[in-house]
């Protein structure tokens, strides 16, 4: 069978670390397209994988009747044009970051291009339910072994940032909502098989007085109603001191079901005459790497066996509605209908 030809489009942080995994880890892919805005970025990629082609053009990927699949990983601002010229290109596979869009107008193009124009697979960049710790839990809570889900707790913890970084990259990220919390609700929705009814959040800068500027926060708590009658909480922070910190729990009537404790960088617990150490995980590469090569594992397995993805894009379209009434919550304290 051959190999599933892919195009990258975004060559930053994620990107290039998914270039990688297609180019090294992705037996049945192959890496043959690259385009970045930033043209050293696509020097880099070609000098070391070796595509078939890179270019600063996204529309050059689009049109390439050759490739099997396109991936988006660039600047979210940029994901939803991209993902309606896509469709618009005839392009029938696409796996794109999230979030989708930035605006709730935003979101309701791109369902009507990706449905209009018939695209055949659409998977969203929701790589925690490819973790097989989550797996683990969602298999538990789904054959009964917690009794009747009563409720759900989500940690999202970035480690401390430094001011400026944080300041400049936010605009461009959606803030604090869109750019972490979509993934915890994501992944809620997913464990516990249902959509948020109504959210009521809190939030605020307490580290970096530049978000201000930019009307953006770096620590909220979020408490969900879930159409099911299920509770949740959520809690998401920028400046976790001792370093990336994401925990899950599913509490039922007859028991619970827990991941992330404790950020354990490996299985190490160092002790001496100044007490008992475990070190943290640094970064969220290092935490969900593995999730990184599953999930375009599963893009690529798709596209080859013509099979649907077990994160769509309805999946991407209700994280984003839900994330707009989140932040409308957290702004204003008070309880928002989704």
């Amino acid at each position: 069978m051959e190999k599933v030809k892919l195009g990258i489009i975004g060559l930053g942080r994620l990107g290039k670390n998914h270039a990688g995994n297609i180019n090294y880890k992705i037996t049945n892919a192959d890496l043959t397209a690259v385009c970045s805005a930033v043209q050293g970025e696509v020097d880099d990629v070609m000098a070391e994988m070796h595509p078939k082609y890179g270019t600063t053009n996204y529309k050059e990927l689009l049109n390439d009747k050759e490739l099997d699949g396109i991936v988006i990983a660039s600047n979210s601002a940029f994901h939803s044009q991209m993902v309606i010229d896509a469709a618009e290109a005839g392009v029938k596979n696409i796996y794109c970051e999230k979030p989708l869009g930035m605006t709730l107008e935003e979101i309701d193009l791109m369902k009507r291009a990706v449905e209009s124009n018939h695209v055949n697979i659409f998977q969203t960049g929701y790589n925690r339910r490819f973790d097989k710790s989550l797996q683990t839990m969602k298999e538990k809570i789904d054959q009964g072994f917690i009794g009747k889900p009563i409720l759900i707790k989500l940690a999202s913890r970035d480690p401390s940032w430094v001011a400026d970084h944080i300041v400049k990259f936010s605009p461009t990220s959606g803030g604090l909502v869109f750019d972490m919390l979509t993934h915890d609700y994501d992944c809620a929705r997913w464990l516990i098989g249902s959509d948020a009814e109504t959210v009521y959040g809190m939030g605020g800068v307490y580290v970096y007085e530049g978000l201000t500027a930019v009307d953006d926060l770096d620590n909220c708590t979020i408490s969900l109603a879930f159409e099911n009658g299920v509770m949740g909480f959520m809690e998401t922070s920028r400046n976790c001191t001792y370093g990336y910190h994401v925990e899950v729990e599913v509490f039922g009537t007859e028991g619970s079901v827990r991941m992330g404790i404790t950020p354990n960088k490996d299985r190490v617990v160092s002790m001496n005459k100044n007490g008992v150490n475990t070190e943290c995980v640094s970064w969220f590469f290092e935490f969900w790497e593995p999730t990184f090569e599953a999930e375009l594992q599963h893009f690529a397995d798709c596209i080859q066996n013509n099979t649907k993805p077990i994160v769509n894009f309805m999946d991407g379209y209700k994280a984003v509605q839900w994330a707009f009434a989140a932040k409308e919550a957290v702004d204003k304290r008070k309880i928002v209908k989704v």
